[in-house]
């Protein structure tokens, strides 16, 4: 099967597993499980990502998978997988219906690199294959300079650790006032993508894992979107591969449409002073 089928294939396979996430979301079922970091699992979550490796197993057998519910997999292809089966946990068990399968393959180059994310109550698929561009169901999907209504939306997803909420809360704040508003929908890799489709014009995220934010990064790269790292004390535009950003957790990222790009990182500094003047 060549690649690009074994790609319409994975978009298959998640559309068919996130039935599941459909009739948790629509039933009285609020079953879960609190992980060790305070974060919330259900069923689907399991299930969902366990569909996802058995594809990888069978299309993939050499490449690696780091995802959120299992141990990873070393691989020897060079390739490595982020699998997060339902990103918004929380939104997803409040029955929010902002939450997404995320899934990356990534490689040192676009060949044989792609995303999607997949939202899987309302039904809408973010997907980008190679150097083909970004697309929302099938329609092609940027990044704008412009911002509707006349206002500037910036988000933030971050972590749990103290000074996180803290500066979370006050970034949030601080866009409002500087740019038009601030928010914190709750699902990283849905609101990376939504900043894909121009529906988010910037979107703020430290503390978080790589499998939360592989997939939308590579959607915003491929829909003409700049992508910065905060790294040594300062923002630094990212020129290298989606599959090097994501080699580590945690990373302190910032994506925006590049005309306001640099104003925006500017604006932002160090993520965590914020919270140190604002706490």
């Amino acid at each position: 099967m060549a690649i690009h089928e074994q790609f319409a294939a994975l978009i298959r396979t998640v559309e068919a597993a996130s039935v599941s996430a459909r009739e948790y979301f629509d039933s009285n079922d609020f079953t879960n499980e609190q992980k060790q970091d305070g974060s919330v699992v259900t069923k689907v979550d399991q299930e969902i990502e366990t569909v996802i490796r058995e594809f990888v197993r069978t299309n993939f057998p050499n490449d690696s998978v780091v995802g959120e519910e299992a141990a990873d997999t070393p691989g020897t292809s060079g390739y490595v997988w982020h699998i997060d089966p339902i990103d918004g946990t929380d939104n997803f068990l409040r029955k929010i219906p902002f939450c997404a399968v995320s899934i990356a393959r990534l490689g040192d180059t676009e060949e044989g690199s792609f995303a999607i994310v997949h939202n899987p109550i309302t039904r809408h698929t973010f997907s980008a294959f190679e150097s083909a561009g970004a697309k929302e169901n099938n329609h092609p999907t940027h990044c704008y300079p412009e911002p509707l209504g006349g206002r500037y939306v910036l988000a933030v997803g971050r972590g749990r650790e103290p000074w996180m909420k803290v500066a979370g809360n006050a970034l949030v704040a601080a866009f409002g006032n500087e740019f038009g508003k601030g928010a914190a929908y709750g699902s990283t890799a849905l609101e990376l993508a939504y900043a894909s489709a121009g529906r988010i014009d910037g979107f703020l995220t430290f503390g978080l894992s790589s499998y939360d934010y592989a997939a939308g990064l590579y959607l915003v790269r491929a829909a003409g979107g700049a992508i910065s790292v905060f790294e040594g004390g300062e923002w630094q535009l990212v020129t290298h591969s989606i599959k090097d950003v994501c080699a580590a957790h945690g990373r302190t990222l910032f994506v925006s449409h590049p005309a306001m790009h640099q104003r925006m990182t500017s604006f932002i500094g160090d993520p965590r002073a914020w919270s140190v003047t604002n706490g």
